[in-house]
């Protein structure tokens, strides 16, 4: 064979050995597109709204039914239950499900006319720590607007003007101005990264039996493989290939689904489009050298996933504290500078400018990635043919 018939040959090879495998098949084209389903209507809301709360009203006065009302009235509250008597608070929080019980004590409105303050205490189940923020924050919010409407009214009851009243109340004015996600959306945060985040584990476990693979069949030699190239570059690409038109389908996937799901487009695709296609391919290379490092194919694979299971966790996406040990760790992995360009594109708006640091950091890897994974299936050839070693003519 020459030339083109060999490129075209071990094409064709490779292809066969991925339809072989029906797990990647399934993988590759099928998986993605149930997980994305998945996760996009689990996040669909992407509000947190209606969230269930249990009052006891110990009180039974007017004042009390009023700030039942108000919270209630919250957009973010749910009042799934009323009670007059106080219970076990944890029988409560879990036979019910509740997110918080709110209590609000005997004499309620006898030390509100008092000005005696009475307290009113908020029991939150801190089980689901985002939804116990929320629902704590608008508690307060509306036990706020209460204790304002109560102080302006007794002003207003001394003699004071409704309008100064309001005046002495509110000396400070406060202004909030969201500038990203005005909305708090959710899925628009996070749905995006989860997506890649399981392509970048489906690479890196694919790719890791690339090379294993053929050690494993015996075929990574002259009667096998080798023998239709000894081009390490040429053995690279025929790997990867078959694997990049599976990437452009999921991607393909992913703008379709984003449309399908209302998620709205980034102002510069084109940039958000680069990003997954140097994600790609550095996961690619990442997991080519480590099928070449490790010829067994299921320790390749299980040295992988110390990398592919922590990426998303350590990446700081979902929570930017992350110890400075560990992200220093995340540098090596190519799915941490792409969360960080879907984060400035996706949420913020980024240009090219916005994410030059991040791509940077996603072509070095690239980089380091191909000249190593280049340098050690280069060796390997030469070791296994018994080629002398010369660089010169070894250069591809």
């Amino acid at each position: 064979m020459h030339g083109f018939d060999n490129i075209r040959f071990l094409l064709v090879r490779e292809f066969k050995l991925f339809w072989s495998n029906k797990v990647f098949v399934i993988a590759f084209l099928v998986m993605p597109l149930i997980l994305s389903l998945i996760l996009g209507y689990v996040y669909r809301k992407g509000h947190l709204v209606e969230l269930p709360i249990v009052v006891v009203d110990l009180d039974k006065s007017p004042s009390s039914y009023k700030l039942i009302d108000m919270l209630e009235e919250s957009n973010k509250l749910h009042v799934m239950d009323t009670r007059n008597e106080l219970g076990d608070l944890n029988h409560i929080l879990l036979s019910e499900e509740a997110t918080a019980v709110v209590v609000i004590p005997y004499r309620f409105e006898a030390n509100l006319l008092s000005q005696k303050q009475p307290e009113v205490n908020c029991y939150l189940n801190m089980f689901f720590t985002m939804t116990s923020s929320v629902v704590g924050g608008a508690i307060a919010q509306c036990i706020g607007t209460m204790n304002a409407g109560i102080l302006m009214a007794l002003l207003e009851n001394n003699g004071v003007p409704k309008s100064v009243a309001a005046q002495q109340y509110e000396s400070v004015k406060h202004n909030v101005f969201f500038q990203f996600n005005p909305a708090g959306n959710y899925q628009y945060f996070l749905w995006p990264g989860l997506i890649f985040s399981i392509l970048h584990q489906l690479f890196l476990l694919a790719l890791a039996l690339s090379f294993s693979r053929e050690y494993a069949m015996g075929t990574f030699n002259a009667q096998g493989l080798l023998g239709y190239s000894k081009s390490a570059l040429l053995l690279m690409f025929v790997k990867f290939f078959p694997y990049l038109l599976m990437g452009l389908f999921n991607i393909a996937i992913y703008f379709g689904l984003s449309s399908y799901f209302r998620i709205p487009l980034p102002a510069h695709p084109l940039v958000l489009l680069v990003s997954q296609l140097l994600l790609i391919t550095g996961a690619s290379l990442l997991a080519m050298l480590y099928s070449l490092l490790f010829t067994i194919p299921l320790k390749a694979s299980q040295m992988l996933m110390s990398i592919a299971s922590p990426a998303f966790t350590i990446s700081g996406f979902v929570w930017p504290q992350v110890p400075t040990v560990l992200v220093e760790f995340s540098k090596i992995i190519p799915l941490v500078p792409y969360l960080q360009v879907t984060r400035s594109v996706l949420i913020q708006g980024g240009n090219w400018q916005d994410v030059s640091v991040p791509m940077q950091h996603q072509l070095i890897l690239l980089g380091i990635y191909f000249i190593i994974t280049w340098f050690v299936l280069r060796k390997k050839i030469n070791k296994t043919m018994g080629v002398a070693k010369d660089p010169l003519k070894q250069i591809l």
